[in-house]
This record gives C-alpha cells, sequence and structure tokens, in this order.
C-alpha cells in the first residue's frame, strides 16, 4: 500500500496511492464502515492504529474500488502531494553508512566491526514534498545532494535487538538530506576548535534542506530492502547510481543502536545515508534553476526544483 499526504482545495488529506489515482481515506473509512474515519486525519495517526489500521485502510479503498465511489478518487496530477510524513516527531539521519561515500569525502573506511552507527537530527522545518523548491539562502555557500532510503517506524520501541528492529518498519521512502557543506559566514570567520563538526551539524537543519516523498511504501510491498537499486540526476545527468544492499548497517541494525537511546514512535523516520556520488567530491554544487530527481526502486520518484531564497 503507497500511503500520501496530499494537499487538495486547500485541505490536507491522507490518501491511498492505486495507480495514477489516489483514495481520499478518511472518505473511505466513512463510506466503507471500516473504521473511524479520525484515524485518517494524519499518517503518523494512521500508523498508531497499528496493523488493524493499516488493514483497515486497505479493506476501504478496496470497498471503494468496488462500488463505484468515484468521488472518493482524483487523478494524482490534480493533487499537490506533500510529504508523506510533514512533520515527524524525530527525523533521524545516519551518517558515513556507505563506505565509498566515507571515502570519496576523504576518509577511511575501516570496517564495521570498528563502527557504530552515527546518527543526527533534522528539524522538519527541513521537510518538504515532491515538486516543492528546495531554496538556498544567503548564508549556504555550497549546497549538496545525498540520496537516501528512509525507514517509517509503525509502533513503539526501545531498547530492540535488530530482529525486533526489523518488525518495528511500518515502510519506507525516499529521502534527500539536502546539505550545506560550506556557511558563507565561515568565509571571513576563522575556525575555531570544534566548528569544523557544528558547522557540518548547521549545514544539516536550513529549511527545505529535507525533501521526502512521493508517499510511504509499507514493508510488506518492499520484499528486499537490502537490493533496492537508487539513482539520482542532476539537470539529468546520472550523479548518484548504487544499491541499498551497500550499506555498512542495515535499517534494523541502525534502528536497534538508535533504540538504547530514544524512544521510538509511530511516525519517526529515519533517513539510513547516502551512497557516493555526492556533488562536493565532483566540485558541483546545487544551483538556482536546477532540477533534481532520486528514485529507489519500488518506492517512486523524488524530483525538486532549487531556487534561491
Amino acid at each position: 500500500m503507497k500511503i500520501a499526504t496530499y494537499l487538495h482545495n486547500q485541505q490536507e488529506r491522507v490518501g491511498v496511492v492505486v495507480d495514477d489515482h489516489i483514495y481520499d481515506l478518511a472518505g473511505a473509512l466513512q463510506a466503507s464502515g471500516q473504521g473511524d474515519p479520525a484515524m485518517a486525519d494524519t499518517t503518523i495517526r494512521l500508523l498508531a492504529a497499528g496493523e488493524a489500521g493499516l488493514g483497515a485502510a486497505q479493506e476501504a479503498v478496496a470497498w471503494v474500488q468496488e462500488h463505484g465511489a468515484g468521488e472518493l478518487a482524483l487523478p494524482l496530477d490534480q493533487v499537490r502531494l506533500r510529504a508523506p510524513i510533514p512533520c515527524p516527531g524525530k527525523l533521524l539521519c545516519l551518517a558515513g553508512n556507505y563506505a565509498e561515500h566515507i571515502q570519496e569525502g576523504g576518509g577511511t573506511f575501516v570496517g564495521k566491526e570498528k563502527m557504530i552507527p552515527r546518527f543526527f537530527m533534522k528539524p522538519c522545518t527541513t521537510v518538504i514534498g515532491t515538486g516543492d523548491a528546495i531554496r538556498i539562502p544567503p548564508s549556504t555557500a555550497f549546497a549538496d545532494w545525498e540520496l537516501e532510503l528512509a525507514v517509517v517506524i509503525g509502533k513503539p520501541g526501545r531498547d530492540l535487538t535488530p530482529e525486533e528492529a526489523a518488525g518495528h518498519i511500518a515502510g519506507y521512502t525516499i529521502f534527500n538530506d539536502i546539505s550545506a557543506r560550506e556557511l558563507t559566514f565561515r568565509q571571513t570567520l576563522p575556525q575555531q576548535e570544534g566548528d569544523r563538526f557544528f558547522d557540518w551539524l548547521v549545514g544539516k537543519w536550513l529549511d527545505t534542506f529535507g525533501p521526502m516523498g512521493p508517499w510511504l511504501t509499507t514493508a510488506d510491498e518492499i520484499a528486499r530492502p537490502d537490493r533496492l537499486g537508487m539513482r539520482l540526476w542532476l539537470n539529468g545527468e546520472l550523479q548518484q547510481d548504487a544499491s541499498t544492499g551497500q550499506m555498512i548497517f542495515s535499517p534494523a541494525e541502525a534502528i536497534a543502536f538508535i533504540s538504547q537511546f530514544v524512544t521510538l514512535q509511530p511516525g519517526d523516520v529515519i533517513s539510513t545515508g547516502t551512497p557516493a556520488g555526492v556533488g562536493h567530491a565532483k566540485k558541483l554544487r546545487l544551483q538556482p534553476g536546477d532540477r533534481i530527481r532520486g528514485e529507489i526502486q519500488g518506492l517512486g520518484v523524488l524530483e525538486n526544483p532549487v531556487e534561491a531564497l
């Protein structure tokens, strides 16, 4: 099932995407009697309803398709897709989870047995949907892309094993961890001890620097999340071409590690790091007027224009 958040007639709704149409989920639940329509107020609320909620959603859409309630289905091109989870409770991202990306940045891959998953948070003001503009502010001297597989948590968990963590994954979506590699104030201000790390961190936090979408694909539709092709194009030129199988730490391993420190909740998003092919290694930066397109096998297309703020 593909769960989307969308805007129609200036109202934000949750829907289920089937082929080239999107079904209003609250309306489908109401019409079919399969469940409380309020369950579909937000994607997070739907996920919090657990497997029963997702099952009710699937049954409701099937009922609408069978009974021909056409007013509950809209062509995708008549709605504006937002990020599937416009404001996650926690948006956690892995750094350095592909060996070749570590190496292209000048680092050394020391071997998984000597590493831990490194993770950081991005505020939900970074999150935008497919089609929304990435806006580069004057504070950014070098903006870059990072195509990533993002995992969406489906039920609460703490201190999980990797085996347990796999059962807490509700689904997957595409994430682009846009990053300010260079900040303009650093051109005139010398670095002090610790500045390099905090400059890197601040560069992850900028508004619109977290495209996500186009929708959430539930875990039952992705049989092998460790074998997904992932590609990114800048203005039609291929920049990243890799597989999720190249990750150092699997999504389940990352979730288990993170759950030692924070309680994970339905709708939390964990983005699992980027492969090689980022712009900084090629001295190629995002510029106003650019268009960036990311695809991950089975998850759709995430495409965003770039503008100056």
